[in-house]
């Protein structure tokens, strides 16, 4: 279930082939028919994912816990999508973009096992039969040479392919997928990275009357150069099918036209919407994707004409927390509004923060900050702390203060459609 975007991206594809020492006779293709049968009858289904972030700066110290992101992982084909918790609607961004910072690992979610059914160029070795975890399974290593590899590390604006190399295990009696370790080794040097691993734990999850196998549990790591660990412990929960009303968003959702409207209603371009938090944000437990709310603290005008009036409700979400500790404790947040309520239906908005009413526990705003790369010496990979996308905006808050108070008052910039 991963590739690893925003500052580290990894691709994971997986060939087979070539059995090396002595297995029990069959063992290996009744594996492969067992899984090509489980994907033919894998549906395109929703899953709520939370990804615990965590990181440390050196070996010998504590991980500590970064920020908790919740979101909903669409799987349709071979496409993979998010959206915030319970909304109908995926962003076309990657969830890299959707996040804006720090290290996030995705990608292939439970797509994986389609690659170990393609049988070309890797290695396997059979390991024998042992427990893991806890279940008798059998075990298998297989190493991938860069030149047939499509796994693919991307640190900051860098790429590179690599080989990988790892371990599977297969239940001994269903022939279930256990679990996945795997590891890239020979990465390029410009990439500022030492280690990058992952490990998938399978279950099987219903989706309506069907109990499908899939990645339930993953731990993602990834190392610099200069010993920066980030892990990201990712945890699936709640899958179902596509409903008949559902559909996938790539773009701004279309506003269905009743017979009395001519079309859709759509904000001008650099309008400022002046907003009210309605609900205050308790920093200390806050988590990526939990909702937003505010309201419209004053008319939007066009000339003399209230296109917006004041109280309209516009929706958001959290896309940043992360507390500091220097230069004395503190919270970057991100956030975003992305619909405000209008005559019954729900509006897309695309706004980006452009000013903030001063307030007892804001540092600044910042609006944008490009990744970059110390220059000279060995590749740094920088911790993006304010990367904003078009449509975010981002606070630095004093931890002292605690919280977010209802009533903070922020004056939002349309930018164009998402």
């Amino acid at each position: 279930m991963l590739r690893i975007v925003a500052g580290v991206v990894l691709l994971l594809g997986l060939r087979s082939i070539a059995l090396a020492l002595q297995a029990p006779e069959g063992l290996f293709d009744r594996f492969l028919e067992r899984m090509e049968a489980e994907q033919k009858r894998l549906p395109d289904y929703v899953c709520a994912q939370t990804i615990e972030r965590y990181g440390r700066a050196a070996a010998n110290r504590e991980l500590q816990r970064i920020d908790t992101i919740r979101v909903d992982v669409a799987v349709t084909g071979d496409r993979e999508l998010y959206g915030r918790p319970g909304a109908r609607e995926f962003y076309s961004r990657s969830l890299a973009e959707v996040i804006g910072s720090g290290f996030v690992s995705t990608g292939r979610f439970a797509l994986f096992t389609r690659h170990i059914l393609n049988t070309s160029k890797t290695m396997y070795k059979y390991q024998g039969l042992n427990e893991r975890p806890g279940k008798p399974a059998h075990e298998y290593d297989f190493d991938v040479d860069p030149a047939a590899s499509n796994y693919m590390l991307r640190s900051g604006n860098a790429e590179a392919r690599t080989g990988y190399q790892g371990s599977f295990w297969i239940h001994a009696d269903s022939l279930d997928l256990l679990r996945v370790e795997v590891q890239a080794f020979d990465i390029p040097e410009h990439l500022g990275l030492s280690e990058a691993k992952t490990t998938l734990i399978y279950g099987r999850m219903p989706i309506g009357k069907e109990s499908i196998l899939l990645p339930v549990l993953t731990t993602a790591t990834v190392i610099t150069t200069d010993g920066l660990e980030n892990v990201n412990r990712i945890q699936v929960s709640g899958c179902r099918r596509f409903q008949t009303e559902s559909t996938l968003s790539f773009s701004a959702p279309e506003v269905e036209v009743a017979p009395r409207q001519q079309e859709a209603f759509t904000l001008p371009s650099g309008a400022v919407l002046e907003l009210a938090l309605d609900e205050g944000l308790n920093l200390s437990s806050a988590t990526v994707g939990q909702p937003l709310r505010a309201s419209l603290a004053r008319d939007l005008r066009l000339g003399e004409k209230v296109v917006v009036p004041q109280g309209t409700i516009v929706r958001g979400q959290v896309v940043q927390v992360e507390k500091r500790a220097m230069p004395y404790p503190n919270y970057q947040i991100g956030l975003t509004f992305d619909a405000l309520e209008l005559g019954g239906e729900s509006v897309p908005l695309n706004a980006t923060l452009a000013e903030t009413s001063p307030v007892a526990g804001l540092i600044q705003q910042s609006r944008k900050l490009n990744p970059a790369f110390q220059a000279g010496g060995r590749p740094r990979m920088q911790v993006l702390v304010r990367k904003v996308q078009s449509g975010e905006g981002y606070l630095e808050w004093d931890a002292r203060k605690g919280q977010i108070l209802p009533g903070l008052k922020m004056k939002w910039k349309v930018t164009g459609e998402r």
